[in-house]
């Protein structure tokens, strides 16, 4: 007896619990407003739990075959009787993606599942034609259309993906989703395009939006067409909706004429609509273009231009030379830079790049812009090599070169520099070409004078021996005299010497105009200003040797002689043409410039002027 009173005493708990799980268990059921409907109509889905739920459902089954627009959930309380009941709701609006007998799956929530539904989605009007593309039976009032400029582009070769909306009567909203496309970019071209096209008879207002795709790969890639969802006006609903219908029957349908809709209650019916997917088979790089610049493109020209226009090649004065890239079918990202290449005797400073997408014209247009200052360092030839860029043509299918052609300019000497003075030994031919019958004639009688000189003296007898002697006499006193000026010159106490510049050449009569653009130089320097202190050192070189100036400062580091000062005078070119944001220290440049530039103030008279007093000192 014992026995069987402790197993009752077990058994009893265990039915209770038992039956305590089962209502506590939670019952799933879906439901659906309807299960039959058009391709483009919402579906709105239901599921409901009775009890209590140990997880969240699963809607991911749901995806193969619908999108899932708006999710939505509630929960509810009831005591009936003294008894809790508990449940929850989650609402759904689905748009089938295609049409047929579809099924939605069986939702999971932890340990509990509802019972899979089916349903049917059939053509518009029951017609037997595709959505939203041309040659239906039954016009539509809304329908969306995709298509791309080819599919069967080369690995990174943009192409264009347009997207068209087509609608007879403007929808009350509508809400156009973007493409979704793996293995390539996405960027969006402008702005919204609308103009009208008839199809079958009706006219249609279109509206256009483009998309630049870029394929990262080769291979295959999908591309997912956007989604439209609108809200379209349905006169059959308007009187069922229209809170104030029956009152304006009522009162002979004048009373409430006017008076604005309620939020939430527009009439009309909720379509969504979405183009067939796109399909691209991406061809690689062709293996005849290895080894180069991959840029596939329909278009790229290559141009130059310089400033000054013309230019002028001389040697210190620095020029631009411009390149630009334009090209159709390809991205401002892809295209390359450009060098000048291997340029002797020019320093050159490029600038920063620009490029630019242009996306209002008929086709984007990608743009690229090279800037290179040039600096000639001598004078002479200078021969600017043919600059190329390699491409291929998507249309032809085949590789192509764009070319700057090779150009020989010549290199004037900086104005009053030494590469302008004449050259030793141009001078002696100079002198025979300029020759004339007059000088011919002197040098005749020249040569022929003493023979004359010796008859003539035979008959005037002593007269000119004395001449002679008196002549010699007068130039011995003048260079006597000469010698004993430039001892009293030397003896005589002169105000501050006037300091000789490193190469030895003597200081110019214009000296005093040196401090002038030595001060100049220090302000522009201490402001790190490097162009007006390259036009102060230009300056003060120029009052420095007015008949030998420097060409540039190449030129000044070498007349200057000192390595030290060549690092610093290319910073100062380097600076001018450096792009910006990037600093130059005009201090440091100025405490290594300072103590070559001298004193050049001097009150003495010039001792070595070739002029001599007119009165001489005794």
């Amino acid at each position: 007896m014992r026995t069987k009173r402790c197993g009752r005493a077990i058994l009893i708990p265990i039915l209770w619990l038992t039956v305590l799980s089962s209502t506590l268990a939670a019952e799933l059921s879906v439901q659906v407003d309807r299960q039959r409907l058009e391709q483009g109509e919402v579906l709105e889905l239901r599921l409901v739990a009775e009890g209590d739920l140990d997880a969240e459902p699963d809607f991911a089954p749901l995806e193969p075959d619908f999108d899932i627009l708006r999710r939505g959930q509630s929960q509810m309380t009831s005591i009936i009787n003294g008894r809790i009941s508990h449940s929850r709701q989650w609402s759904l609006e689905l748009a089938p993606k295609r049409t047929g007998r579809l099924t939605i799956p069986a939702i999971q929530a932890g340990s509990d599942r509802s019972q899979p539904l089916s349903i049917e989605v059939v053509e518009p009007g029951g017609a037997k034609a595709r959505s939203g593309q041309p040659g239906q039976s039954s016009p539509k009032a809304l329908f969306v259309e995709s298509e791309v400029e080819t599919t069967t582009p080369y690995v990174l070769q943009p192409i264009e993906y347009r997207v068209k909306v087509y609608y007879r009567q403007p929808p009350q909203r509508a809400v156009l989703s973007e493409p979704e496309v793996e293995g390539s970019t996405v960027q969006r071209l402008g702005e919204d395009r609308a103009y009208d096209e008839t199809r079958e008879g009706q006219v249609y207002r279109v509206i256009e939006r483009r998309y630049r795709l870029t394929p990262q790969h080769s291979g295959s890639i999908n591309i997912q067409s956007p989604r439209l969802e609108a809200m379209l006006e349905d006169p059959r609903q308007s009187a069922r909706q229209d809170p104030f219908a029956e009152l304006d029957q009522a009162f002979g349908g004048r009373l409430f004429q006017g008076f604005p809709t309620m939020p939430g209650s527009h009439p009309g019916r909720r379509v969504v609509e979405r183009a067939q997917d796109i399909e691209l088979q991406v061809r690689p790089q062709p293996a005849t273009s290895a080894g180069t610049a991959w840029l596939p493109a329909t278009s790229v020209q290559l141009a130059d231009e310089w400033t000054p226009n013309p230019p002028v090649f001389q040697v210190g004065e620095p020029i631009t030379r411009t390149l630009t890239i334009t090209a159709e079918g390809t991205t401002a990202a892809q295209l390359p830079d450009l060098e000048l290449g291997a340029l002797d005797g020019v320093q050159v400073y490029p600038d920063q790049p620009r490029a630019e997408d242009l996306t209002d014209g008929p086709s984007p247009v990608a743009i690229k812009t090279l800037k290179f200052a040039l600096v000639p360092t001598r004078p002479g030839t200078l021969t600017l090599p043919e600059i190329r860029l390699d491409w291929w043509d998507t249309r032809t299918d085949r590789a192509r070169v764009a070319v700057i052609p090779a150009r020989t300019v010549q290199i004037a000497p900086a104005p009053g520099g030494a590469s302008s003075a004449p050259v030793a030994g141009i001078e002696p031919s100079r002198s025979v070409t300029e020759s004339t019958p007059e000088s011919t004639a002197a040098s005749s009688a020249r040569e022929s004078g003493p023979a004359s000189a010796s008859e003539d003296g035979a008959g005037w007898g002593l007269w000119p021996w004395l001449a002679l002697m008196l002549a010699g006499g007068w130039g011995l006193t003048m260079v006597l005299w000469l010698r004993e000026r430039r001892g009293r010159a030397k003896r005589r106490p002169t105000g501050p010497a006037v300091q000789r510049d490193p190469s030895g050449a003597p200081p110019s009569a214009s000296a005093p105009t040196l401090d002038p653009a030595r001060r100049a130089l220090r302000a522009a320097c201490l402001a790190r200003d490097p162009r007006g202190a390259r036009a102060a050192l230009i300056d003060w070189t120029r009052a420095r040797w007015p008949d030998q100036t420097p060409a540039g400062l190449e030129a000044l580091a070498a007349r200057f002689d000192d390595p030290e000062l060549r690092p610093v005078l290319r910073g100062i070119d380097r600076a001018i043409y450096a792009p910006p944001g990037e600093s130059w220290d005009g201090e440091a440049a100025w405490r290594r410039l300072e103590p070559h530039l001298g004193n050049t103030r001097s009150d003495a008279p010039d001792a070595t002027s070739p002029i001599p007093n007119l009165y001489p000192e005794t």
